[in-house]
């Protein structure tokens, strides 16, 4: 009979162990980000946000280009050009090998938003990361 108990103890202990939990990303969200650049992508993929707050924006160039970049939400139908005037959001200034600080309006609707590093000299080198808008934490 011991060995049955400790059987089934043990068995339960691989399986909760096996189950990862989630992270809540409202908990993930702050008002402060930093994206670096290499000169071939940015970093982090991905960045969580509150919705309609001020977010500070630290943009790390490692690169000897200067980059914007750009948080974009493209239309429903249509075409979407993913630098047209009427699609960006917000934009910041990442001059050559250093780092720059703006800020900008996160979004009011919850939802994953693109983003991107775009070297300012040639706009077909670009890297694709994401801004997640979430609603923060009842207080």
């Amino acid at each position: 009979m011991r060995n049955f108990i400790l059987t089934i103890l043990s068995i339960l202990f691989l399986f909760l162990s096996s189950c990862s939990l989630q992270e809540d990303p409202r908990s993930l969200a702050s008002k402060q980000i930093t994206i670096k650049y290499d000169g071939t992508q940015c970093t982090p993929h991905e960045s969580f946000v509150p919705q309609a707050q001020e977010i500070e924006i630290t943009l790390i160039n490692q690169s000897a280009f200067d980059i914007t970049w750009y948080l974009v939400f493209g239309p429903i139908d249509g075409k979407f050009e993913d630098l047209d005037p009427q699609t960006i959001l917000a934009s910041a200034k990442g001059n050559a090998g250093q780092a720059t600080t703006s800020t900008f309006t996160s979004p009011s609707l919850p939802a994953r938003y693109d983003s991107f590093c775009v070297r300012d000299q040639d706009s077909d080198k670009r890297s694709l990361t994401y801004l997640l808008v979430v609603q923060p934490y009842e207080e």
